[in-house]
């Protein structure tokens, strides 16, 4: 039996901005939070502080580093820009309204990773970075003793969450789980001839409430 390594990923949206209150694309535009309703995390710092991490990591756009400010967490954070949400390109700012008679737009929701958002980020560029970041988060892991079960928070966005769990969750589609502004979920990693997920749960717990 191979050496078995073993981590709790905490994959956490930031908290709501007024793009998406009014339902804008939001990619790399750099929103701030609406302070006043940060409240909508307070369930969630609740359930982290309870809590001790080995590490955190967050994107490097403000309502994430905001929504780390307010979590209150004594660790401190790493400031990754490979976990931005995808360029939108042309549609930033946009709605679904805006677009919804361009066929460009249509093509590409029913199939993101072969079309191309108008001058934004290819799907190969955005899956690229980020399994660039798991491989370099994965990596430091396994430089720690085996028998310490990790945990770990990344202060993300909502395409980001998407992908990582259906990159290891292979009955997940990208579009199929969406994750509510200062929610997220908890994937339980193992490594064991390879990265696998045995668990998805919502964060914050359920249980209890």
């Amino acid at each position: 039996m191979g050496t078995c390594y073993n981590v709790d990923l905490f994959l956490v949206r930031h908290g709501i901005t007024d793009w998406n209150q009014e339902k804008r694309y939001l990619g790399h535009a750099d929103r701030q939070v609406i302070k006043s309703e940060l409240h909508q995390l307070l369930e969630l710092k609740r359930d982290l502080v309870k809590q001790e991490f080995d590490s955190i990591f967050t994107s490097d756009l403000r309502r994430c580093q905001e929504t780390f400010d307010y979590l209150n967490i004594s660790t401190e954070a790493t400031i990754d820009s490979r976990l931005r949400e995808i360029d939108f390109g042309d549609w930033e700012g946009k709605t679904y309204h805006h677009l919804e008679n361009e066929p460009r737009y249509q093509e590409w929701l029913d199939d993101w990773e072969a079309i191309p958002i108008p001058n934004g980020e290819a799907a190969e560029t955005f899956k690229s970075r980020i399994d660039a970041f798991l491989h370099d988060l994965f990596l430091q892991v396994m430089e720690r003793p085996t028998n310490e079960r990790k945990h770990i928070p990344v202060i993300t966005h909502v395409g980001v969450i998407r992908y990582i769990v259906s990159k290891y969750l292979a009955l997940k589609t990208f579009w199929e789980d969406s994750v509510s502004h200062g929610q997220g979920v908890l994937l339980s990693m193992q490594y064991e001839e390879g990265w696998k997920c045995n668990s998805l749960l919502a964060v914050p717990s359920r249980e209890g409430s």
